[in-house]
């Protein structure tokens, strides 16, 4: 039996719902690995997190978070 248009509309919400929730919980897994690896850092006396840089000033894990926010900043 084909849907009415109000069953069917329901249907395709759920389906973009479901979708940007899914979306949403691969962001959170990525922000998750983020937090863990930046855990893992050094720390200095105080207790703050050393964030070193290669020969060109240029730090990776820098990069990976700013990239993250650009791309999950909504």
């Amino acid at each position: 039996m084909p849907l009415d248009p109000a069953q069917r509309h329901h249907v395709e919400q759920d389906a973009i719902t479901a979708a940007w929730e899914a979306e949403r919980l691969v962001a959170c897994d990525d922000a998750i690995a983020l937090l863990r690896e930046i855990a893992d850092l050094e720390r200095d006396d105080d207790g703050d997190v050393i964030i070193g840089t290669d020969a060109d000033g240029h730090n990776d894990l820098m990069q990976r978070i700013t990239a993250f926010l650009a791309a999950n900043d909504q």
